[in-house]
């Protein structure tokens, strides 16, 4: 198979700083199982996203869950889904389907797509824009693929649409607190600074803020898209016309350690009530045939210890930290008011309210004791051989911020990398201290669902 670059190019790095250009969509439906869900797509322009063949199809577009759909949780929100899913490069109508899932809390599952598994990566060219070549061992080569923006206002996921001016040399941009009023380019800052363009709402209560509430979101989002693209549901087979449970794969990154269970307990628990009869004989059964986690998080405690002896001995040879560091980190970590002993005093509270904020407390604890030792080594969290710099680039940001790309994917929003409102809501909640996966991946396992770990540089 030969590699050919995309001729889908940006035409200016100044192109980058626009508002969305209006949308339509090719296919605009109700979901056949649950009128209330939207599903909107289109087929993205060739070359937005190069495959290996030009017969794998892809769609991209939104799945809308109107408020109060995540009852009994609290949600007065609307909740609008990115999605963009491509064909495997053969037998796409009997392929597996696999849903990819970046974390953060907040990060966009777009850096997947581009900088690590799927059909297609970025390339720069030496005139300085961007195109796209399809990636030699992307997983479309044995499978379907589904890439999804979660949970809302991640990526080109939005709640609502809000205009705003975002200055790019500050620490955090796109969060509301750093957002300006639409403005005309600053005559003393350069063209690539500033951004004017439509974001998300960038409020924190309008979105989920724990895995529990993501996992019903994201729940609800694939019925809407199974229902919408039935022929990609792995229990469809040709020539019939009965339908079997639909087994996927669902792969997730780093935070996503802590989704994966929670959403396989949860899409396994709603498979039970459906065949209890508590729940509509029309909703989908959703089969997890494997859950994979990719770099992840499965207990904030240990993950903090395991920072701090990584960045003093590691296989790389490369001693990050001191020895005087390393024990002042330990120690920090093992105090009375540290991390340890904070997480402890959260999983000891039964109720999911938190009035004193100790699971907030811990998770600040723990970040300033554990993973903040990157920052003090001056080391990537991301590759440890390399500076604080070396991360997910911001080729993604430029590229998918180009008003004709977001067109021709059908986005209503700009992209945002990071969610620093998911980020902030989950961190008050103090979802990540709450618990440990180690059990709900035992429970897993006893369902017949295989568990896949895959650990590396990112």
């Amino acid at each position: 198979m030969s590699i050919v670059v995309s001729s889908f190019l940006l035409a200016a790095h100044a192109s980058t700083h626009q508002f969305p250009l209006p949308v339509t969509y090719d296919t605009i439906i109700q979901s056949p199982i649950d009128p209330n869900i939207t599903i909107s797509y289109k087929q993205p322009s060739p070359g937005t996203c190069a495959t290996a063949f030009d017969t794998q199809q892809q769609y991209s577009g939104y799945v809308n869950l109107p408020p109060f759909t995540l009852a009994p949780f609290q949600q007065n929100y609307s909740i609008n889904t990115f999605f963009w899913f491509f064909e495997s490069r053969v037998h796409p109508e009997t392929a597996p389907l696999t849903i990819w899932l970046n974390g953060g809390p907040g990060s966009s599952s777009m850096v997947g797509l581009f900088q690590e598994m799927g059909p297609c990566e970025l390339v720069r060219l030496p005139n300085g824009t961007y195109a796209t070549q399809p990636r030699l061992w992307g997983w479309d080569r044995s499978s379907n693929l589904l890439f999804i923006d979660q949970p809302t206002q991640t990526g080109f996921s939005f709640d609502e649409r809000v205009n705003a001016s975002v200055d790019l040399g500050k620490d955090y941009p796109f969060m509301l607190e750093s957002r300006e009023d639409v403005q005309d380019l600053p005559s003393d800052a350069p063209a690539w600074r500033f951004l004017n363009g439509t974001f998300a709402s960038g409020r924190w209560v309008n979105t989920q803020n724990s895995t529990a509430i993501a996992a019903r979101a994201c729940w609800h989002f694939l019925q809407g898209f199974l229902s919408a693209f039935p022929q990609y549901n792995p229990g469809t087979r040709p020539n019939t016309t009965v339908i079997e449970p639909s087994g996927v794969n669902l792969f997730l990154e780093s935070y996503g350690g802590l989704y994966g269970p929670t959403f396989a307990d949860f899409f396994e628990d709603q498979n039970d009530r459906r065949r209890n009869g508590l729940l509509s004989g029309s909703s989908l059964e959703i089969r997890l045939d494997s859950v994979g986690i990719v770099n992840g998080i499965l207990d904030t405690l240990t993950a903090s210890i395991s920072v701090a002896n990584f960045t003093r001995s590691n296989t790389y040879g490369i001693a990050a930290i001191d020895l005087v560091t390393y024990q002042n980190t330990m120690s920090a970590i093992n105090s009375d008011g540290g991390c340890r002993a904070l997480v402890s005093r959260c999983r000891s509270i039964s109720s999911v309210a938190d009035p004193e904020g100790i699971c907030s407390d811990a998770l600040d604890a723990c970040n300033r004791a554990g993973f903040i030792v990157y920052d003090k080594a001056n080391k990537s969290p991301y590759d440890i051989r390399f500076s604080p710099r070396f991360g997910p680039g911001g080729a993604i940001q430029e590229y998918l911020n180009d008003a004709n790309v977001m067109q021709a994917i059908g986005a209503q929003v700009n992209f945002t990398q990071t969610s620093m409102a998911v980020f902030q809501a989950f961190s008050e909640s103090g979802d990540a201290i709450r618990g440990t996966q180690l059990a709900s991946l035992a429970e897993l396992l006893t369902r017949g669902i295989r568990i896949a770990f895959i650990y590396g540089d990112a």
